[in-house]
């Protein structure tokens, strides 16, 4: 079988399993990306990610992740599965890759299927490496080389078909295949997601500022939310689409075929406040949300984030809910950002429980303490240090 025909049998299997996507691009090292992703790190725009630090010899570099490979296949699945209807009263929005199952859960069993599918056309094993976002490697830039889409100014990949709305996945195997031309066509969006980001996280270099990045402190950062960009947190309760939402790529993208993805398979698009302040242990966390991305916020990130959007959204029902956590909660975290939370809902109302936080054994919860009762007092709270930077372990 001659390479192109081998290429072409492989990418109809591909689409056949469902895969929305495939390019292949070979191992050669992503100069241009890697001096790029370093300037990023040498900015200091990875925030807490120290796990970007410690991999980051290797992320241009396809063959010291795997020295056997001699191509890449990189596939993309649509997850795009609708708009959010209005809010209710008294809950958090979910960003839409989380509204359904955990794509980590779900696309490595077809990718297995995959390299079943390429043993069989090669009438012998092969020896291959599958990941699903698990990979240390310049994923986007990897899809641009292979030809799959052009690069955001919000740092996303954008594809013809689905928009940015797209899970990556990639193969590397030690076949060689012929690869695609690379994408060289420049974003044609005029900004909209620079001037839409609530936070100003989009740099005009195109690269994200991950310290002002809603989706990096709602998901990945353990530990406070800066107090400068709390409210700005708006109802976001787990991630962030908005930089996506105005993006003109995304106009008129089709509902995913795979109803893994869709809203009925997991959390769905919001979740009430109530619910999830109600969440009493790390086990009942777990058990609520397993098989879905909410489990990477863990117990102590989704209630510090409810706790933020029950002030923003002046969801005032959540006040005793607020003192139970503030008074009673294991977790310094959830107990100062359940504070904060008071000082904006119920300063005057909940004096007597931010007095006594005051004493509390925690620097971090005395200091929200002492930030609300400046608002009960009816003056100009200071930031203090919670607005500096993000404290705490980052587990990622």
């Amino acid at each position: 079988m001659t390479l192109e025909r081998l290429t072409r049998e492989i990418k109809e299997r591909a689409r056949a399993l469902g895969f929305h996507g495939v390019g292949i691009t070979d191992v050669r090292p992503l100069e241009e990306a890697e001096a790029r992703y370093h300037h990023w790190l040498r900015e200091g725009l990875a925030a807490d990610l120290q796990y970007m630090q410690t991999s980051a010899g290797q992320r241009a570099h396809p063959a010291r992740v795997w020295p056997e490979a001699r191509a890449v296949l990189v596939l993309v699945v649509n997850y795009y599965s609708g708009e959010f209807d209005a809010l209710p009263r008294g809950h958090g929005r979910i960003a839409r890759y989380a509204w359904g199952r955990d794509y980590h859960d779900v696309i490595p069993a077809r990718l297995r299927q995959l390299v079943a599918e390429i043993e069989q056309l090669l009438r012998r094993p092969v020896r291959a490496r599958c990941f699903t976002d698990a990979v240390p490697l310049l994923e986007r830039a990897l899809a641009r080389r292979a030809g799959l889409g052009r690069i955001g100014w919000n740092a996303c990949l954008i594809t013809e078909a689905f928009g940015s709305w797209v899970f990556l996945s990639e193969i590397l195997l030690d076949v060689e295949l012929a690869p695609d031309p690379p994408e060289t066509r420049a974003c044609v969006s005029t900004f909209d997601c620079h001037r839409s980001c609530p936070t100003g996280a989009l740099r005009p270099d195109g690269l994200v500022d991950a310290r002002l990045c809603i989706s990096y402190h709602t998901i990945e950062n353990r530990g406070v939310i800066p107090r400068a960009l709390r409210s700005k947190l708006g109802d976001w309760l787990f991630g962030c689409d908005v930089c996506q939402e105005v993006c003109p790529h995304n106009a008129r993208v089709p509902i995913t075929d795979w109803p893994e993805f869709h809203l009925e398979a997991g959390v769905g698009k919001t979740l009430a406040l109530a619910d999830v302040l109600a969440i009493a242990s790390d086990e009942a966390f777990r058990q609520r949300f397993r098989g879905t991305a909410l489990r990477r916020a863990k117990r102590r990130g989704l209630l510090r984030n409810a706790a933020i959007v029950a002030a923003n959204t002046g969801y005032e029902e959540a006040i005793p809910q607020l003192r139970r956590l503030a008074r009673e909660d294991p977790d310094e975290i959830i107990r100062g950002h359940a504070l904060w939370a008071l000082g904006v809902l119920d300063p005057a109302g909940s004096r007597a429980i931010l007095e006594r936080a005051r004493r509390d054994v925690h620097p971090f919860v005395r200091e929200e303490a002492e930030w609300a009762l400046e608002a009960s007092a009816g003056g100009e709270p200071s930031e203090g240090s919670a607005n500096m930077k993000p404290s705490g372990a980052i587990a990622v």
